[in-house]
């Protein structure tokens, strides 16, 4: 039980200091963009490249992780965060920008599923939705610290939020090394469960609907993500520093849902009600945002919309653990797979009509995530026994 805790507590700080990086450059992102001659379109591929490398390589690292340990593939991934996000802070070009985001894509998408993988290991089923929304809390702690810290070191200087997201990346790796036993030998060893595989069979696969929630939830919270900065700048003027606060704010919320409620909620409600709710609060919360008059409404009615993937995303990854068997990396890998995919459409689809008209990406989201709520909704139902 001691070296659980131990490996709890140091998988929560490896997260939170990996999401403070991570937070540091999203208010930055857009404008350095813009700053390289780049426009909502040219953002919204960046975005995508990533995404689209984890699609392809989210599995293998899944599956690694199963084979080898969880332990050794988390090391890759911090690596690879750390050195990508410096290099990304030396970039002089707007061509430089895509080609270091896409070696991220490829070596930093080790570390969420092989993370999630972990948790799996080291809790029992009717825990595991407060342990990932635990680690969820983390994420979200990370992203209260982040974003702020972005928008204030991005007065000085575009590359810095760099620099210092990649060497938060690169200090979590030694406390990982040294503090993070492996976990794999205490799960069950990979034996007769069926593997998903990412191809047009994986259609008929018992966990086919939990993956085509992941990808819609992803399509409208990446085109939300892609578009908010730029939305809120020609709506109400927010500039970075404001853009900061805001994502801070946004951390906040996911803090005390994920760490505080999200256990309790599922014991009540389910992880199934939960998903569904989730993507009920994405169609109001789009159609909010259209609807706001000034600033305040504005941050406000993002961080109800933000409040769906608070609930969504921790439900969603306790029940493919729970339906996964004895192949959790590699259901989670597909997962995250589904999860990537959805940014790599998300933000494109957004960047390409916010340039025909702001409030298209945030209508077409709420038509979207209502009609994923009622074509799910029936097929989500068989989960409700024995796993929620």
């Amino acid at each position: 039980m001691r070296v659980r805790t131990t490996a709890t507590t140091v998988l929560f700080f490896t997260l939170f200091l990996v999401m403070v990086g991570f937070g540091i450059i999203i208010p930055l992102l857009p404008f350095l963009v813009l700053h390289f001659q780049g426009g909502s379109l040219a953002l919204g591929f960046l975005m995508a490249v990533y995404s689209l490398m984890q699609f392809f390589v989210s599995p293998f690292w899944g599956r690694l992780s199963d084979r080898i340990g969880r332990r050794p593939v988390l090391l890759i991934g911090l690596s690879g965060y750390g050195i990508t996000f410096i290099l990304f802070g030396l970039a002089t070009e707007l061509w430089m920008l895509f080609i270091i985001r896409i070696l991220s894509g490829i070596v930093s998408s080790a570390t969420l599923p092989t993370a999630m993988a972990y948790i799996a290991d080291n809790t029992a089923p009717d825990d595991r939705a407060k342990s990932m929304g635990m680690m969820g809390a983390a994420m979200g702690l990370g992203m209260i610290c982040g974003p702020a810290i972005g928008g204030w070191l991005g007065h000085y200087s575009f590359s810095l939020p760099f620099f210092v997201a990649g060497g938060l990346g690169l200090f979590t790796l030694p406390f990982a090394f040294f503090f993070l036993p492996e976990s794999l030998s205490q799960a069950k060893q990979p034996s007769r469960t069926i593997v998903p595989k990412l191809n047009l069979a994986l259609i008929g696969h018992p966990q086919f609907p939990l993956f085509a929630v992941a990808f819609f939830g992803s399509v409208a919270m990446a085109g939300f993500e892609s578009t908010f900065a730029i939305f809120a700048a020609d709506r109400v003027n927010l500039g970075p520093k404001e853009m900061g606060l805001a994502f801070a704010l946004f951390g906040v919320l996911g803090v005390v849902v994920q760490a505080g409620l999200i256990g309790r909620l599922v014991r009540q409600f389910g992880d199934v009600k939960l998903i569904m709710a989730g993507l009920a609060v994405y169609t109001v919360g789009f159609l909010l945002l259209i609807a706001a008059p000034e600033m305040i409404s504005l941050v406000g009615f993002a961080t109800f919309f933000c409040l769906g993937g608070f609930l969504l995303r921790p439900c969603l990854s306790t029940l493919v653990t729970k339906t996964a068997g004895d192949r959790q990396g590699a259901s989670v890998g597909i997962m995250q797979s589904f999860d990537s995919l959805g940014r790599v459409i998300g933000p494109i689809l957004g960047g390409t009509i916010y340039a025909l008209n702001i409030n298209l990406p945030y209508l077409f989201g709420a038509v979207l995530s209502a009609g994923v709520l009622a074509y799910i909704r029936p097929r989500l139902t068989v989960y409700t026994k024995g796993v929620s």
